[in-house]
């Protein structure tokens, strides 16, 4: 690599190294909770700012995702799973928490249906690996995802965006941002999004949608901005989306029993890829709306600042279970929220040796479900009985750094938290059949040191440890997951800006690691449960690179591994319950990928006429992944890869610009995510497909 960096620093003038360099350290993020530049914050994040996601026409959570090291992205309707590091959530039921904690401007969101909420007129996205406990909404033992939106600005900023693409669809988004008293103490910002897009899979079915994998969204975002001093400011916020569309569909990926009949052998079956399929059902709908203020105070020696959001959704979900036009799976589901949280924190001056951060936050969210599973085969009425979970959660933490020499800094936190929890067991008819409470509390922190080796250059070694909450499952609870990571990482230039990186090495061991089940039984109706494993280990590897071979060409490369699997865990497969129980030791985690590459070439060009050119391509691979705990081929998505690339112009006036772009230009067939009926169901598998091909051409203006 020495020899590599001489003998390219011989084509690289000194001022581009040094604003190559220079652009590297000012990637400014908040994942520590103040404001630092990417190369000295000790954590392994990555970030993406506004202007890049719209370089790239990236509109989506899911678009986003497969750029970040040992990240992986996917969905059951509109149930998401996000994991990181192999760690995640299968499926989410409202009495359960993600191992991986959503923020949105700060304030964590419940509901994981909202984490495929459009990107429009965001700041940046930042994407946290590895527990979380310390500074964060509420615990999370695999990672976090902070989204942060665009504020109001002191000078009037007006943006448009609009794009066409196939199959057939239409994205609209706009911005407008400034002052609206005559003196700048009061400042708007609106901003919206629309999105339209028809399926490419076509329903051959006599009911049921038209077409699948349509899209049909809606955002709004209205802020107000009082700075009355010099040293105060407060914003409140209001936002609504919805979304309804007919979802992705299921495709039937065979049987796990093999000793079962194919119940569906004489039906039509679609194969991943094909354009046509045949399914009964398909609806998938999301509404969220959401106030939110914040406001920060300098008090000379520090700052204080807080948060009070409110928001409420509805999530539902019906769907095909089975991806056949035979009525032999069928899901009705419906999620309702409501939950509120608040937050204080205060930020010594950060002019000192010593610096610090103290908080408390408080949660509370009220959730409802009811679904219905409808199995004719089995039995001739649906099954399923409604609930609600109230949960109540507070936290006291604090995080310290300590400069001991100017290179040479230590630092630590702790959290403690308490978390309770009421189920609530309901009759059809909504008449109370059942009450469990459970509470629990744990106290987590990290302790660290970083040193600046000088030539922009960190490094830091951290032990950090997370936990999140237990829960309940129709007739039982489960425990809360708790986990210990060491890391070590280095970021920073080298061969005088020409590359620069990010690199980390970690070892995570979880206690009570929670897995999610199918345990559909026809005698209390239930679908599905938690279940504790025992102990898992989780080593990898991290690195992102961006070597900047001449000033108009970049080349980025990212990569990550995992070794992510279960030391002690025994545990029966509802899918193959004539086996008796099985001893999964060695097994890899669910969402887990042994390996993950990624390589993006992108050349940006002043033209001799003064506009600008931008091109960029950019090819993700991932490994076998497997969606289940047993390690099935039925239940898992081979090595696959996906292609994106776009082309950008830049007109004279630096106002208007016009640009191509495409995603998985391949059409790669990859599985997203996959499940396992139980044995009563005749341990049918199934599973959604990664987004498929899109193209198009997108104009965008900005005043």
């Amino acid at each position: 690599m020495s020899a590599a960096g001489l003998a390219f620093a011989q084509d690289v003038t000194t001022e581009n190294v040094a604003n190559a360099s220079t652009n590297h350290d000012q990637v400014v993020v908040t994942a520590s909770r103040r404001e630092e530049t990417l190369v000295e914050t000790p954590i392994a994040v990555s970030a993406y700012g506004g202007e890049q996601l719209r370089e790239a026409n990236i509109q989506t959570f899911p678009d986003l995702v497969t750029q970040s090291p040992n990240v992986h992205f996917g969905f059951n309707g509109n149930n998401t799973n996000i994991a990181i590091r192999g760690i995640g959530t299968n499926l989410q039921g409202i009495s359960s928490d993600p191992g991986v904690g959503f923020h949105v401007d700060g304030a964590y969101v419940a509901d994981p249906g909202l984490a495929l909420a459009t990107l429009f007129d965001v700041k940046r996205v930042e994407v946290l690996r590895g527990p979380q406990g310390t500074l964060f909404g509420r615990n999370a033992t695999g990672g976090a995802v902070n989204i942060i939106s665009n504020t109001p600005t002191d000078d009037p900023e007006f943006g448009l965006s609009a794009s066409a693409g196939l199959p057939a669809g239409e994205h609209v988004e706009g911005f407008a941002s400034g002052p609206i008293s005559g003196d700048g103490t009061l400042l708007g910002r609106i901003a919206f999004e629309q999105t339209y897009r028809r399926g490419d899979v076509k329903n051959i079915a006599p009911t049921g949608p038209r077409r699948l994998n349509d899209k049909n969204d809606f955002a709004g975002r209205l802020q107000f901005e009082w700075r009355p001093t010099d040293t105060f400011s407060a914003r409140i916020l209001g936002q609504y989306q919805e979304s309804n569309t007919a979802g992705a569909p299921y495709y039937y990926a065979g049987q796990v029993a093999h000793d079962l009949p194919v119940p569906l052998e004489d039906t039509f079956m679609a194969k991943p890829g094909d354009s046509e399929i045949a399914v009964n059902q398909g609806e998938v709908k999301l509404m969220e709306w959401s106030t939110g203020l914040f406001w920060d105070w300098d008090i000379g020696f520090g700052s204080l600042s807080g948060t009070v959001t409110r928001r409420e959704s509805e999530n539902s979900r019906i769907v095909d279970g089975d991806g056949t036009a035979v009525q032999y799976i069928d899901y009705d589901r419906f999620v309702k929220r409501e939950t509120t949280t608040a937050e204080i924190l205060f930020s010594s001056d950060d002019s000192s040796r010593l610096t610090y951060i103290l908080g408390a936050n408080y949660y509370d969210d009220s959730a409802y479900a009811e679904g219905f599973t409808i199995v004719p085969f089995v039995v001739p009425f649906p099954i399923g009985n409604p609930n609600t979970v109230d949960t109540e959660s507070y936290a006291f933490f604090g995080h310290a750094k300590y400069e001991i020499t100017p290179a040479w800094k230590i630092f630590g936190g702790a959290r403690y938290t308490k978390d309770k929890k009421q189920d609530t067991q309901l009759s059809v008819a909504g008449a109370v059949t059942a009450e469990t409470a459970m509470d629990w509390s744990k106290p987590t922190f990290e302790v660290g040191t970083s040193y600046d080796f000088g030539y922009n250059r960190t490094g830091y070694v951290k032990y950090a440890t997370g936990f999140k909450g237990g829960g309940f499952n129709n007739n039982s609870t489960f425990e809360p997951e708790s986990n210990s990571m060491w890391e070590l990482g280095l970021k920073g230039s080298y061969f005088d800006g020409l590359l620069t990186g990010n690199l980390a090495l970690f070892r995570m061991n979880y206690e009570n690691l929670q897995v999610y089940q199918i345990r559909f039984t026809v005698e209390d109706g239930s679908g599905s449960s938690v279940t504790n494993a025992a102990q898992a280990t989780i080593n990898g590897a991290e690195a992102e690179f961006a070597l900047h071979l001449t000033p108009e060409f970049t080349l980025k490369l990212d990569g990550g591994w995992l070794d992510a699997t279960f030391n002690n865990f025994i545990t029966g497969d509802p899918a193959r319950e004539s086996l008796g129980d099985l001893d999964l030791s060695g097994n890899r985690l669910p969402n887990a990928p042994k390996f993950m590459v990624g390589i993006e070439p992108k050349y940006n060009t002043p033209l001799a006429n003064g506009g600008e050119l931008n091109l960029g391509v950019r090819f993700d691979w991932k490994s076998t992944v497997y969606f289940s705990e047993f390690n099935l081929p039925e239940v898992s998505q081979g090595p696959a890869g996906r292609l994106n690339a776009y082309a950008n112009y830049t007109l004279p006036n630096g106002k208007w610009q016009v640009g191509l772009y495409g995603r998985n230009l391949t059409d790669s067939a990859a599985y997203g995510s996959g499940l396992v009926y139980s044995t009563v169901l005749n341990s049918m598998a199934a599973g959604t497909l990664q987004p498929s091909r899109e193209f198009g051409i997108q104009v965008n203006y900005r005043y």
